[in-house]
């Protein structure tokens, strides 16, 4: 079946339920330009964790698209993206940080926005601008749409008593982008994800927050990140 995914057309064959479901918006036609399939060195590592076989399908796929897109100028980010105003809003860290929890008192607080992918939303830097696209990938949540909008700004969240945002630095800007995303281990696609990553960089703002689970975070986080 051909899908496209983040501008790309993709030839993917799902077995099961799940990843079927989750790909079915993005079902498109035309000549594949991807075939994502699950990676036998991803199955064996996966199978040694979840003993489903529609969810090991899912996550090898995953890492399968996102590692191959670096190769067509677009990363993942390891994130939850809410779209507000038409601008997607990025919030990324490690597991357990409160990424969806986060995003989740944007709807509250702002009930047009909605998430555009709750795990593994892609970053295409564009000659017009950087996009984000949602992508099937959303993690345990599933909270994904097939669509696009304009990057405003990347935040990478810790959990704290206090609500606190600032701007990182450029230095701690690749370093946050670098340990969210997939790092190749060859030199030829290192070099293509540190070029994406100075392009994200040079033209988005990116910041650090620590922030509690109330609705005073995401009101704080917008005004922000909007500039207001």
């Amino acid at each position: 079946m051909i899908y496209e995914i983040a501008g790309l057309k993709v030839r993917m064959c799902p077995e099961y339920g799940f990843l079927l479901g989750q790909s079915e918006p993005y079902r498109s036609s035309g000549d594949p330009v991807l075939d994502i399939k699950p990676n036998p060195w991803d199955e064996a590592r996966v199978r040694m964790e979840i003993t489903s076989e529609e969810k090991r399908e899912y996550i090898c796929c995953s890492a399968a698209f996102c590692r191959e897109i670096l190769s067509f100028g677009r990363l993942f980010l390891h994130a939850s993206a809410v779209v507000q105003e038409g601008e997607a809003y990025l919030f990324a860290g490690p597991s357990g940080t409160g990424k969806s929890t986060h995003t989740a008192l944007w709807r509250q607080l702002f009930p047009k926005s909605f998430i555009l992918n709750d795990d593994k939303p892609v970053i295409w830097p564009r000659e017009d601008g950087i996009m984000v696209y949602g992508t099937p990938f959303a993690g345990k949540t599933s909270l994904q749409v097939n669509r696009a909008a304009p990057l405003k700004g990347i935040c990478f969240l810790k959990q704290g008593s206090k609500n606190r945002i600032r701007q990182a630095a450029e230095e701690e800007a690749i370093a946050f982008l670098l340990n969210n995303t997939f790092r190749p281990k060859d030199n030829y696609r290192m070099n293509l994800l540190f070029n994406l990553i100075e392009q994200i960089v040079t033209q988005i703002n990116i910041y650090e927050m620590t922030c509690t689970r109330e609705p005073e975070a995401a009101q704080l986080a917008y005004q922000v990140m909007k500039g207001k």
